[in-house]
């Protein structure tokens, strides 16, 4: 298959009602916004927003309303970088620009698209977003590299949206171990450098103890094969900050204090898939050092059972089926 790689940058969004950038605080959201698709019927869409009585202009403005107020809401404290998976294409960001993150001094975006996908990954930023790159995965999602100029260092971020499960776990590992080794190989042009890598892994940071003897894309540290996974492109993790050396990255979750249920619930079981995974960089002592991981649970998020209130196509109300991430790095006091 031939892959279509596309990315778009702009920064031709500007207001008078744009919110300085802190300096000394850097946040990072990654969202899975679950089929955010314009009103353009291309025919990659899936089946149910091809039905123009279910899927027109107006239900897509209510659908971007309800995700500027997510991205907007005061208790954010406006993100400095926003991740998105399952948007559809460029025009989403432009109109989520436009309508109303513009506003609050978002300006830069970039898209990575694949052909033969009706969803894609991408990143908007309230900084400049200086260069980007399309990492291609065989036979799934490309993966978009974004590097952010920030007053203290420049930032990269990685932004991925692996396989889901769907087919069983088995025959969908071993896309998610490509994502994993585009990811890590990526990753090596950028040693001692701050590094996130954000997005819906559709796994939890402790599957490889749940599948023995079975690479998975994700590899704890303390696993006893975890050397021999991370030559094999295993993505290494860690909650230990001690643990953390070349080509291995902290994953908040697995710290020994989290209790973090997750960010999305399947058959009543709450799964840790959306992640944001960080370099040894940030725990340096450096410019930004790692401060916070959070799963954002505002009220009106959720249902009443404390599940996600995800998009309803008839009642044109919800927001996803998955509930936003954030990370917090805020400036080295040896640094300032």
């Amino acid at each position: 298959m031939i892959v279509l790689l596309l990315i778009l940058i702009t920064s031709c969004f500007g207001c008078s009602c744009d919110i300085p950038a802190d300096e000394h605080v850097f946040r990072v959201l990654s969202y899975n916004v679950e089929n955010l698709f314009d009103a353009t019927l291309d025919g990659t869409e899936h089946a149910e927003y091809q039905d123009p009585g279910k899927w027109s202009e107006r239900s897509y403005r209510l659908r971007l309303r309800n995700l500027g107020k997510i991205l907007l809401d005061p208790a954010l404290n406006h993100p400095d970088v926003i991740i998105l998976q399952e948007i559809e294409n460029e025009r989403v960001v432009e109109d989520l620009l436009s309508f109303h993150l513009a506003k609050k001094g978002y300006r830069s975006y970039a898209v990575a698209r694949t052909e033969g996908s009706p969803i894609s990954v991408g990143a908007i930023s309230r900084h400049p977003i200086v260069r980007s790159s399309v990492h291609a995965v065989p036979g799934g999602r490309n993966i978009l590299e974004v590097v952010i100029s920030t007053p203290v260092e420049e930032v990269v971020i990685f932004a991925l949206h692996a396989k889901s499960q769907i087919g069983g776990f088995s025959e969908s590992e071993l896309l998610r171990i490509e994502n994993a080794k585009s990811v890590s190989l990526a990753s090596r042009d950028h040693v001692d450098k701050a590094v996130l890598v954000c997005g819906d892994f559709n796994q939890n940071p402790r599957v490889v103890h749940e599948h023995e003897g079975v690479q998975t894309a994700l590899v704890d540290m303390i696993h006893p094969n975890a050397k021999l996974y991370g030559r094999a492109g295993s993505l290494l993790i860690s909650g230990n900050a001690d643990f953390l050396g070349p080509g291995i990255f902290y994953n908040p979750y697995l710290a020994e204090d989290c209790r973090l249920a997750g960010s999305y619930c399947y058959g009543g079981v709450w799964h840790r898939y959306d992640q944001i995974l960080l370099s040894p960089s940030l725990f340096d002592r450096r410019n930004w050092e790692y401060s916070t991981f959070e799963v954002i649970r505002f009220p009106y998020l959720l249902k009443g059972d404390g599940t996600p209130k995800r998009w309803d196509l008839k009642t044109l109300s919800g927001y996803s089926d998955h509930l936003p991430v954030m990370v917090t790095l805020t400036r080295s006091p040896w640094e300032i």
